[in-house]
């Protein structure tokens, strides 16, 4: 069954590992700013459910027994809500170590949680990893950045007198006005959003520290099994 605990008692701040910052400050902030909507919105069950959604699979690898897989039949799931709650309090505690901790210690906690994994049978495959990561980052900002948007056009880009990228013309008519810089200069709007940037960057590194935790520790066990030949 795939966990989420185990981490809080790692002390978050004690990694000793020298790891470059991956992340700007501008990404740090906006991070934040759309995880504190996105935590106060139950965003780790819309992630659970989301993988499930995809991918039924996910539902044994939570350990969530149910007879059947809507939505419905999980939220009257105790395992449902709380491996939800455990999604949505791994990610607080990285999201609230960033700028305060070394990155290494998101490192840290990610490795760890790939041990774990190892010793409790889980072993995800390459591509259910790029769906955990793709569906966290689309849950945690997809609902920001759509309330951030007025009529198609973020709050903080200048539209200069443009709505929905059309600018007033004849009466009657509009004019296509496309700025490809929108999506850039708004930290909300868009696949290329300082925000989305920011947690994908987040994710990616969390998956790998995952992935490298398993196989380290399946490596570990094979050589140990060999010595005992």
């Amino acid at each position: 069954m795939m966990t989420f605990y185990g981490f809080q008692d790692m002390g978050i701040c004690s990694s000793k590992k020298n790891v470059p910052y991956e992340l700007s400050d501008d990404q740090i902030a906006a991070i934040r700013e759309v995880w504190i909507r996105a935590k106060t919105d139950n965003v780790g069950k819309k992630i659970l459910q989301t993988l499930i959604e995809k991918r039924p699979k996910f539902a044994e690898y939570f350990g969530i027994q149910s007879e059947s897989l809507d939505i419905r039949a999980l939220n009257q799931s105790k395992e449902f809500h709380l491996q939800a709650h455990r999604i949505q309090n791994f990610l607080d505690t990285a999201v609230g170590s960033l700028g305060f901790c070394p990155i290494s210690s998101v490192y840290d906690m990610a490795h760890r949680i790939g041990q774990i994994h190892f010793y409790r049978g889980v072993n995800f495959g390459a591509d259910n990893w790029l769906v955990f990561k793709k569906v966290t980052v689309d849950q945690v900002t997809i609902g920001y950045t759509d309330s951030n948007s007025v009529g198609g056009v973020a709050n903080d880009s200048a539209s200069n007198g443009t709505l929905n990228g059309k600018a007033s013309g004849v009466a009657g008519e509009t004019k296509e006005t496309p700025n490809p810089m929108n999506d850039v200069n708004n930290v909300y709007s868009g696949e290329n959003c300082l925000a989305r940037l920011g947690w994908n960057k987040l994710m990616t590194v969390i998956v790998r520290e995952m992935k490298r935790g398993f196989l380290e520790e399946a490596m570990r066990n094979c050589k140990e099994e060999e010595n005992t030949l």
